[in-house]
C-alpha cells in the first residue's frame, strides 16, 4: 500500500472504515495483523497496537508500527496477555480463515476492557459479483477477495450476525464496504456509491463491518 494519508484514498475503504472508529490512545490488539497496513494509520491515529501474524514475513514488517507482533495462529497459540488489556479487538478479513472463529471471539473476550469493544470485518458473499458467477454455474477460488482460496467460511449479513451472537457478542453497529457497478472505484462518485449500496447492503457490498461489544457489558463507540 502507499503511503498517501486517508484523504488521498477512495472513501469508505476497510481500513479507512475502521480506523476512524478509533480514539487517539486506546490499546488496539491487531488479530491477523498483515503487513502493518492498517496497524500503520491506528499508530499515525494515536493508539497502541499490539498485532498477531501467522506469516512470519508479514509480521516482521508489520513491526515498524506495533509495539509487538507475536507470531502464530490465533485459535491455538498461547496469548500472553492479561485479562482486560485492550480497549479494542481488530479482526479485518481474518475470521473467514479460521476453523472455529466462534470458539476464537470466545478466547479473545476476556482480553477487552471495561467498556471495550471489537471491530470486526468479513467479507460478503452475497455480493452481486458472487450471484452473478453462481448463475454461470461458477464459483472458482481466487489468491485475494472473497472467494480466497485460504477461505475456511463465508458470510452473508445474516450470518454473520448469527456467528457473533454464538459467540457472546452483541452488534452495536454494522456498516458496509460498498460496491456498486458503475460508480465502484471513481473518487467523484463515492458518497453516491456509499449511499445506494446502503439501499441494498447485501447486494452492494464486498464487505460487512461490525462494532460488537461482549454481550451484558457496555461500550461505547
Amino acid at each position: 500500500m502507499s503511503e498517501a494519508s486517508l484523504d488521498d484514498e477512495m472513501p469508505h475503504l476497510t481500513r479507512q472504515q475502521i480506523v476512524s472508529r478509533l480514539r487517539s490512545g486506546e490499546r488496539i490488539l491487531d488479530v491477523g495483523c498483515g503487513n502493518g497496513e492498517i496497524a500503520r494509520l491506528m499508530k499515525e491515529r494515536g493508539c497502541a497496537v499490539i498485532g498477531i501474524e501467522l506469516a512470519p514475513e508479514k509480521a516482521a514488517k508489520a513491526r515498524a508500527y506495533c509495539e509487538e507482533v507475536l507470531v502464530g495462529n490465533v485459535e491455538s497459540m498461547p496469548l500472553p496477555f492479561e485479562p482486560q488489556s485492550f480497549d479494542v479487538l481488530v479482526l479485518s478479513n481474518i475470521l473467514e480463515h479460521l476453523r472455529d472463529p466462534v470458539a476464537t471471539l470466545h478466547r479473545l473476550a476476556p482480553l477487552l476492557r471495561p467498556g471495550g469493544r471489537a471491530l470486526v470485518d468479513l467479507p460478503n458473499v452475497a455480493h452481486w459479483g458472487i450471484r452473478l458467477r453462481l448463475l454461470r454455474g461458477r464459483w472458482d477460488y481466487e489468491d485475494a477477495g472473497i472467494l480466497d482460496r485460504t477461505h475456511l467460511r463465508f458470510y452473508t449479513r445474516k450470518t454473520a450476525r448469527e456467528m457473533l451472537d454464538q459467540a457472546g457478542f452483541e452488534v452495536l453497529e454494522d456498516d458496509i464496504i460498498p460496491d456498486v457497478p458503475l460508480f465502484r472505484y471513481k473518487r467523484r462518485w463515492a458518497l453516491i456509491n456509499y449511499l445506494l449500496a446502503r439501499l441494498r447492503p447485501n447486494l452492494l457490498s464486498t464487505e460487512m463491518l461490525f462494532g460488537v461489544r461482549p454481550r451484558g457489558t457496555t461500550a461505547y463507540l
